[in-house]
């Protein structure tokens, strides 16, 4: 049995064609296509990436050497004390060689000066040269932020050893989504009033319905584990939705507890913009909201309410204007970012996310993207059945998204 491509996707809302020569097995994943794209919530924002080729779905991360770290020091001792601890890709002799120039980024004095750092001794300190220039020593003996000014290199000296960081390899997981069609020979031979195809009619809703499973998904889905790991050894395995990604990008649980890098407890206070600048900054600070960032604001209809709501006393209507109410869909932070405001039906209540369209992919496992299959017939009925495997993979989980919860 064969029908034209046209023919068949006629009542699907006008969707792109799809080459159709037989009709025991269909690739319906442009018709899935069509209909994110078309999606003004979550899924219409997330980029289809490369098809997998497993059911674990692996990708590598790099990352930057950072230039700011947390030390102290004061008048009496010239030695620096590293606060926060350095790995062994991020060490203290890699981050500040011999001769760097360092300073405190808001010295708790207010006074600005440069120092030079004069031999390195361990991951714990350094030697500090009391001043560089004509800048004047100031005693640092609480917790700052240094930052690394600059590492003059030295005219006769060898090549510098390599300090890049070491790769990270991140991780998801494919998950299932199906849904059944089964039609009685009866039904398929009534004339049923504005249903010209019933096959056709139920391609389109239950595809809809997986559309709303996806992006449930994508949201809050948490993935499989032994008790011990998260893994993908499982016919009944499930991806890692974006909520728990953050509070997990590494996968530790469940045997320890949330990293929750960037995730920000409001204690059940209501939503405000200063809370969400907060989170904007930390962003900011962790190296998201980049030249390369594309970012939006994710939040459900509660909160979405709350930002509508905002700065209500210094709106002005127009004389004659006849609509009332108001929605905002853009946030400017008070560092010049612009972010959508993406309203999902799905999203929790008491959450509200920063996500990076340049780094987030929903990614297909090759040659199980969505398609329709008949099964055998039994009896007077005929069953098809629609099917995919989907994951999302969220590139710099720790770094270039944020999500704000616990929101009253």
């Amino acid at each position: 049995m064969t029908m034209t491509s046209t023919a068949f996707m006629a009542d699907l809302g006008g969707y792109t064609s799809v080459g159709i020569t037989k009709l025991d097995k269909i690739d319906c994943s442009q018709v899935l296509s069509a209909i994110l794209l078309g999606d003004r919530e979550l899924l219409g924002h997330i980029k289809m990436g490369a098809p997998a080729h497993n059911i674990r779905v692996d990708w590598i991360e790099d990352e930057l050497q950072p230039c700011t770290f947390e030390a102290y020091s004061s008048e009496v001792s010239t030695t620096l004390t590293f606060i926060t601890s350095f790995t062994a890709t991020t060490s203290a002799a890699a981050m500040i060689p011999d001769g760097a120039m360092i300073a405190p980024i808001d010295p708790a004095n207010g006074t600005d000066f440069v120092m030079r750092v004069t031999s390195v001794l361990t991951s714990a300190g350094c030697k500090l040269a009391a001043t560089w220039g004509s800048t004047t020593w100031t005693t640092v003996d609480t917790t700052t932020v240094w930052q690394v000014i600059a590492k003059p290199y030295d005219d006769s000296s060898d090549a510098s050893s390599d300090i890049s960081k070491a790769r990270t390899k991140r991780k998801n997981f494919m998950q299932i989504f199906e849904r059944a069609i089964e039609i009685s020979q009866t039904r398929k031979g009534m004339d049923m009033e504005a249903v010209t195809n019933e096959l056709q009619l139920q391609i389109k809703r239950r595809t809809m319905e997986i559309k709303r499973e996806l992006d449930l998904s994508v949201i809050s889905g948490i993935a499989w584990s032994d008790g011990t790991n998260y893994t993908a050894d499982s016919s009944r395995r499930s991806m890692q939705g974006f909520v728990n990604f953050m509070r997990d990008p590494g996968y530790v649980l469940p045997t320890a507890a949330r990293t929750d890098d960037m995730v920000t407890v409001n204690s059940g206070n209501a939503l405000n913009i200063a809370a969400i600048n907060a989170l904007c900054y930390k962003v900011y600070g962790a190296g998201g909201l980049d030249e390369f960032s594309d970012p939006i604001i994710v939040v459900g209809p509660k909160q979405q309410r709350a930002i509508a709501a905002m700065e209500a006393g210094i709106r002005r209507a127009d004389v004659g204007e006849n609509k009332v109410g108001y929605y905002k869909d853009v946030f400017l932070s008070d560092m010049g970012v612009e972010l959508p405001i993406v309203l999902d039906r799905w999203f929790p209540a008491g959450m509200l996310a920063i996500m990076d369209r340049n780094r987030m992919f929903l990614r297909a496992l090759a040659g199980d993207a969505w398609h329709l299959e008949k099964m055998a017939k039994t009896g007077r009925h005929e069953k098809w059945q629609l099917s995919g495997q989907y994951t999302i993979e969220i590139r710099n989980a720790n770094a270039a998204h944020g999500l704000l919860v616990d929101i009253g």
